[in-house]
């Protein structure tokens, strides 16, 4: 047995992913034995370009948050979508810039509860605390 240390755990305070994600909340989804492009379906996915990796990602989100002027009352949001080999089939893991709202998670679980054997959800609003401002 492995005991898991800090030291396991440091890339974290170096990960622009990581960074990002803290930065604007997100929502993870992982659902077994549905494609890709079917999770995105199910979410309602407007298709707007193709990036490389978790840095395309991180743009697209970045010029999608200019593009609305930084509104964060506006519900769109980035997401992209990976495959995932497991032992019983592949997944796919759904990451959506939402805001942690779980917007990403519930349209997708909506759509694939009813045939997808296993679907697993998890948000994390943002740590940034000029979302919202009172007068």
């Amino acid at each position: 047995m492995n005991l898991v240390t800090a030291h396991d755990y440091a890339w974290i305070r170096t990960s622009p992913l990581f960074r990002h994600m803290m930065q604007s909340g997100y929502t993870l989804t992982l659902i077994q034995g549905r494609a890709t492009r079917e999770v995105l379906r199910a979410m309602e996915a407007e298709p707007c370009g193709t990036g490389a990796g978790t840095a395309g990602l991180i743009e697209a989100d970045d010029a999608h948050r200019a593009e609305t002027g930084y509104d964060y009352w506006d519900e769109s949001y980035v997401a992209g979508a990976f495959s995932v080999p497991g032992e019983n089939g592949d997944w796919t893991l759904a990451l959506g810039f939402d805001g942690g709202l779980g917007f990403a998670a519930s349209s997708a679980r909506a759509r694939a509860k009813a045939n997808a054997p296993v679907v697993i959800t998890y948000s994390e609003p943002s740590v940034a605390s000029d979302h919202v401002t009172g007068e």
